[in-house]
């Protein structure tokens, strides 16, 4: 049997990846359809990390 991954386990995967490799992957990588992949992974951990500084106490807008 082949070994799978599932969505998931990239998920979690691309969650533990550096936002800075994951910049230098999406403007950096020859191949446009990997490119867009990694720009969307790159830009929704972002927005991810940066919701949650914005929920932090000490954060003013």
């Amino acid at each position: 049997m082949k070994d799978t991954i599932t969505i998931n386990d990239f998920f979690e995967i691309a969650k533990e990846t550096d936002l800075k490799d994951l910049l230098d992957k999406s403007l950096h990588e020859p191949d446009p359809e990997k490119r867009k992949v990694y720009n969307a992974l790159y830009t929704y951990f972002l927005d991810k990390r940066q919701d949650e500084v914005i929920k932090r106490k000490d954060f003013v807008r």
